[in-house]
């Protein structure tokens, strides 16, 4: 008995450590961001009128050529929204975990050159709305790929 109690508290402490939990999540592509909106000031996205309000559709013909389906009903969004610049530059989802009472998205941003043009990077990222919470945190990772000549 005395075992089983000490096994069980050992399986509880090791329980209790664990500071994050990953959420499994999905990345939303074929968006871009609307000229008429401003980049807002949480990344959480819970209703489809607030996503509209935001983001435009932007299908092109061949594979994955649709933009990816989000049911508010069931889902959110939290979106990675940069300014307009002149250098090149991709943003790739990462990981989503829970810590504590804050829900943290880490995201890869690669730069390289400079543009003759501008960009707008964006990122979205969907999951299940029982994971949704107010308290959002962007970890940023940065990665410079620049080519020598």
């Amino acid at each position: 008995m005395r075992r089983i109690l000490l096994a069980a508290a050992a399986v509880l402490s090791m329980l209790s450590c664990q500071k994050a939990s990953d959420i499994p999540f999905e990345e939303v592509k074929n968006y871009f961001f609307r000229n008429d909106a401003e980049i807002p000031e949480s990344p959480l996205i819970d209703s489809a009128e607030q996503f509209e309000s935001l983001f435009g559709a932007a299908a092109f013909m061949g594979k994955d050529g649709q933009p990816t389906p989000v049911d508010f009903n069931r889902e959110f969004v939290i979106a990675v929204v940069y300014p307009v610049i002149d250098i090149s530059t991709e943003l790739a989802p990462e990981s989503l975990r829970l810590e504590g009472g804050l829900l943290v998205f880490t995201y890869l941003e690669t730069t390289g050159e400079q543009l003759t043009w501008t960009m707008r990077p964006v990122l979205l990222i969907k999951a299940d709305r029982k994971y949704m919470n107010e308290n959002v945190r962007l970890d940023r990772q940065v990665k410079d790929f620049k080519i020598a000549l």
